[in-house]
C-alpha cells in the first residue's frame, strides 16, 4: 500500500535589490522523505550562498546604479574623492608659494652702524705643520671664521668681515665686524649680543675634530665686545 504524497507549502521571503517578494517552496513528504519543489523565479543559488556574499552582491548592484547624468554611483563617489584631493593639493601649493617670510625681507644697504668684537684663541700645535708660514695660517683661520658666520642663519645678514691681527706661535688675535641698521637696540640685546656671537663660534669649535687642520681649542676662546 502506497502512502499518500503530501505537499506542504513554505513561505520564503527573498530580498532582490532591496525589494522583498514572497516565493513558495513546497516540501513533498513521502514515507518520511522530503523533497523540495521550488517555484520558478526563486534564485536558489542566492539562497545557498552565505550572508556576506549576498550582501556583497547587493552592494555591487547599488554601486552600479545610475544616479545622475548617466553616471553610476561608484563613478560619482570617485569623482568626489578626486575633487577633494585636488582642492587640498592646490591649497597646499598656493600656501607654500604665496607665503612670504617677513623676517627674510631686509635691505642690507640700510645696515650702516658697525659693531665690533675682539678676542683671541689658541691653536692646537698638532693641527698644523711647524714650517707653515704665518701668512698662510692667517688666511686659513680667516676663511674658517668667515665660513662660521656666513653660514649662521641668525648672523649671516649682519656679518661684514673678520681680521686676524696677530699670530704669535699658536696664539691668534682676531676682530669681528658686523653691520646693523640705525634702530639696533633689540639687535644688540639679543641677536648681536656678546653671548650670541661667541656661542656661534664656540659651537663650531666643539663640532670640529681635534685632528682637523688649524684646530682651535674651544676652551681657549676669549671674546669681548668693542
Amino acid at each position: 500500500m502506497n502512502d499518500a504524497l503530501e505537499l506542504k507549502p513554505i513561505q520564503v521571503v527573498y530580498d532582490n535589490n532591496n525589494v522583498s517578494s514572497d516565493q513558495t517552496i513546497e516540501v513533498a513528504e513521502n514515507n518520511g522523505e522530503q523533497r523540495l519543489q521550488v517555484d520558478e523565479g526563486v534564485d536558489t543559488d542566492s539562497l545557498s550562498q552565505p550572508k556576506w556574499r549576498r550582501e556583497l552582491r547587493r552592494v555591487k548592484r547599488e554601486l552600479n546604479e545610475v544616479v545622475v547624468w548617466k553616471l553610476k554611483l561608484w563613478t560619482v563617489i570617485l569623482i568626489v574623492f578626486i575633487t577633494i584631493a585636488l582642492v587640498i593639493g592646490i591649497s597646499i601649493i598656493v600656501c607654500a608659494v604665496g607665503h612670504d617670510d617677513e623676517d627674510e625681507k631686509y635691505d642690507k644697504s640700510s645696515f650702516v652702524v658697525p659693531r665690533f668684537f675682539r678676542g683671541n684663541f689658541t691653536l692646537d700645535a698638532k693641527s698644523f705643520h711647524s714650517d707653515t708660514q704665518d701668512e698662510e695660517t692667517i688666511i686659513k683661520l680667516t676663511q674658517q671664521l668667515t665660513g662660521v658666520y656666513n653660514s649662521s642663519p641668525a648672523l649671516e645678514r649682519y656679518f661684514s668681515s673678520v681680521t686676524i691681527n696677530n699670530l704669535q706661535n699658536t696664539t691668534g688675535q682676531f676682530k669681528l665686524k658686523f653691520m646693523m641698521p640705525l634702530e639696533n637696540d633689540e639687535l644688540i640685546r639679543y641677536t648681536l649680543s656678546l653671548k650670541m656671537v661667541k656661542n656661534v663660534l664656540l659651537q663650531h669649535l666643539y663640532d670640529r675634530d681635534t685632528g682637523d687642520s688649524f684646530y682651535i681649542k674651544p676652551t681657549s676662546l676669549h671674546m669681548e665686545a668693542g
